[in-house]
């Protein structure tokens, strides 16, 4: 009587269903609190107008500066705040923050642990970003707590650190399992944003990833399964800052349930909390291993330097790879937005190298060692680059230049790769960033998935940064995640491509446009065939 149960069949066809997103259920932006004191923040000049490309390839821009209130409301506004609002016809009301966020769903909250700085009492607070203010979750100075988390002092001897966290629900909302990729890459655009804010303000910033995950999100109260913390950056530092006399804290109090959930619906990716639990700290000697992991050497080019076209990072006039003026950071972040159609118009090479060499400069990172440059490696797809033949490439992240891989127009190539996207194929350029994660996992393990992720984020948002500063638009996408690595073999065989940004001029009829590549055309005809074709995606 097996076949009278049902429950197969409906459990199968329920699974089996097809839909557009549920905009029903779609999560709130803002993570709210009731009942709880609110400190505005002065909205006065706060917008640095140091140039961009200096900013963000220069750990501090201008001389070291004591943080004040004024200075941290700066680095909230330019890195997570609501920039303008707008009024589209079919969307409604639309918001703009100051960094890119994938299908503008801003997953990522920011919390501030400080000591009393000047007009703000020592506390743990949240940003909220539509009432420019931050909420008090606990009163008193708690960086000792944070710094019990950490490897060292770091968090004591700053005047405060922010925290970074993510809403895993808000990406995964629409982009489902792959959600959580989502919400490392717009992590770094922001940490793109903060630490070149802070660069100009004359704040030294790093960003820290190992800690004890469970005592962060303690804290500031989270319930881990929903939000968590996914990184720290402490702010500026020094003498005059005091140390925390009590030594190691004892346990916290819980907070009161003050945050209003207006979540409804939520669909359960088990494979997300899965990925991200098997990758948090409990130990303390965990945190400690994860700042003094193997130094690992940097790709070797295989071309003699005669054969490679460099990219002038001085701009020593001798070189005839004059580095252009760039507009001011404040500027630019506030104007930025995302490209939704470019122009297929070539852009000077100059721009190109100056964007290329300026958003691959070192991160300042915890598991980025002295000496060590990046956990990822630079290939490019140039369509529409003055003076640059057409071609895909590798970047030497040592600065020697740009490797030749294959030459020719690839616009259907990289449309096809951006996922079937006219803006990887109308795009004068197209910067890839790739992690050999066989290397990272096995020097940092499941949460060096991570910082991989995290810091092609980064490398993504100065891409925004530096292209609008220079006139120019960029949009990063999603991808088909194996045919970027076959096509850039064998010299990026067991690479993964960690997130993509494309790079040109903007469309004057800035909305997406319809594409078909060569390329899906081709796969969907060989996908009808009787035989089990293999087709090398290279030659398509």
């Amino acid at each position: 009587m097996k076949n009278w149960d049902t429950l197969a069949a409906w459990s199968y066809h329920e699974a089996t269903k097809l839909s557009y997103i549920n905009l029903n259920n779609k999560p709130p932006l803002y993570k709210r609190y009731q009942g709880l004191p609110v400190v505005p923040l002065p909205s006065g000049n706060l917008d640095p107008d140091v140039p961009v490309l200096e900013a963000v390839a220069s750990p501090l821009a201008r001389p070291l500066t004591p943080l004040d209130l004024p200075g941290l409301a700066g680095l909230l506004r330019l890195s997570a705040g609501l920039i303008r609002k707008a009024q589209l016809p079919v969307a409604g009301e639309v918001h703009y923050r100051a960094a890119a966020s994938a299908g503008a769903l801003y997953p990522v909250e920011v919390y501030v642990v400080c000591g009393e700085i000047p007009d703000l009492e020592a506390g743990v607070y949240h940003f909220s970003p539509t009432g420019f203010s931050l909420v008090r979750l606990r009163q008193g100075d708690f960086r000792g707590n944070l710094a019990a988390a950490l490897a060292d002092t770091t968090a004591v001897d700053c005047a405060a650190s922010l925290v970074l966290t993510v809403n895993f629900w808000r990406s995964a909302w629409k982009y489902r399992l792959r959600g959580y990729r989502y919400c490392y890459w717009d992590t770094g655009t922001i940490l793109s944003n903060l630490l070149a804010t802070a660069s100009a303000q004359g704040l030294r910033a790093q960003v820290i990833c190992g800690f004890l995950d469970g005592q962060v999100n303690g804290l500031l109260g989270l319930d881990s399964s929903k939000e968590a913390a996914v990184c720290i950056v402490p702010l500026g530092g020094g003498a005059d800052v005091p140390q925390n006399p009590t030594g190691p804290p004892g346990p916290l109090e819980s907070l009161a349930p003050h945050a209003v959930d207006d979540v409804k619906d939520e669909i359960d990716y088990p494979e997300i909390m899965e990925i991200h639990r098997a990758s948090s700290f409990s130990l303390k000697e965990e945190v400690v291993a994860w700042g003094r992991t193997e130094q690992a050497a940097p790709p070797v080019l295989s071309q003699e330097k005669e054969n490679l076209r460099s990219i002038d990072t001085t701009g020593d006039s001798t070189s005839g790879n004059l580095t252009p003026a760039s507009g001011p950071l404040g500027q630019a972040i506030l104007e930025r937005g995302s490209t939704r159609r470019f122009a297929r118009r070539s852009i000077p090479f100059s721009k190109f190298s100056a964007v290329l060499s300026s958003a691959t400069t070192p991160v300042a990172a915890d598991f980025l060692p002295s000496g060590q440059p990046s956990l990822l490696d630079t290939y490019v797809i140039a369509n529409g680059v003055e003076d640059l033949a057409a071609g895909s490439y590798f970047y030497s992240p040592t600065g020697e230049g740009l490797e030749s891989l294959t030459q020719g127009t690839l616009r259907h190539e990289a449309g096809h790769l951006c996922f079937e996207q006219a803006l990887g194929a109308d795009a004068s350029a197209v910067f890839y960033f790739m992690a050999d994660l066989g290397k990272v996992l096995s020097r940092y393990g499941d949460r060096g998935y991570r910082a991989a992720q995290l810091e092609a984020g980064i490398l993504g948002g100065r891409v925004y940064l530096c292209a609008h500063a220079l006139g120019l638009g960029a949009s990063g996408m999603t991808f088909y995640d194996d045919d970027v690595t076959e096509f850039f073999s064998p010299h990026a065989a067991g690479k993964s491509l960690m997130f993509l940004v494309a790079l040109g001029e903007t469309h004057e009829n800035n909305r997406v446009r319809p594409f078909r590549s060569r390329v899906g055309i081709l796969l969907d005809s060989l996908a009808r065939g009787a035989g089990n074709p293999t087709p090398d995606v290279n030659r398509l």
